[in-house]
């Protein structure tokens, strides 16, 4: 029964973020002159427009440091290929001891997500959601996880990179001692672009 929840929970959670991130980025994709889906008489137009915008962007490689973001801290590497567009990886380890013994629980967790930046080459909103796994030493594959990022990014080729904003997560347990979690995060990372 429990199970069948966390699966409805979780297929509304990515109909949810399809629908958020679907309507903002086809707007976007217009205003910025994108390829039209069907021709018309600007066609070409709107095409070399579209040629010119992605030319002037640079692709760029960011490292950083995240404190609070995707789980607690993690490092992690952004490729941003488009002016509008990143896909991001990461992970983080943890070790606890387990209470009243001298037994250490270890647990890595690795991270993705894909982010979306609207407004300026430098700085912008940037919203954006992916999954995750938890793995620990003693269950094998815990938990996954289903994150989102809303909040500020500055980001300047070969330059500090930095981002700030709220992101949760949810995680639906796989291992039988693990549990169902809704955890409201606020992330803040620093790093480097190349």
């Amino acid at each position: 029964m429990e199970t069948e929840i966390s699966l409805k929970i979780l297929t509304g959670t990515i109909l949810g973020l399809i629908l958020l991130f679907t309507i903002p980025l086809m707007a976007i994709e217009k205003d910025q002159g994108a390829l039209p889906t069907f021709p018309g008489k600007n066609g070409i137009k709107e095409s070399a427009g579209s040629y010119k915008a992605d030319a002037e962007w640079q692709p760029a490689t960011s490292i950083f440091f995240e404190l609070g973001g995707k789980f607690i801290y993690s490092l992690n590497v952004d490729f941003r290929k488009k002016a509008n567009f990143a896909f991001s990886f990461g992970g983080a380890y943890i070790r606890e001891t387990k209470s009243g013994t001298n037994e250490y629980v270890q647990s890595v967790f690795v991270p993705s997500v894909m982010g979306y930046y609207f407004s300026g080459k430098k700085h912008g909103l940037e919203l954006g959601g992916g999954l995750g796994t938890l793995i620990g030493s003693h269950q094998g594959l815990a938990a996954m996880t289903l994150h989102g990022v809303a909040g500020y990014r500055y980001q300047k080729k070969r330059d500090v990179i930095f981002r700030a904003g709220f992101t949760p997560f949810i995680a639906f347990p796989i291992a039988e001692d693990a549990r169902f979690q809704v955890v409201p995060l606020i992330g803040i990372s620093l790093g480097y672009c190349f």
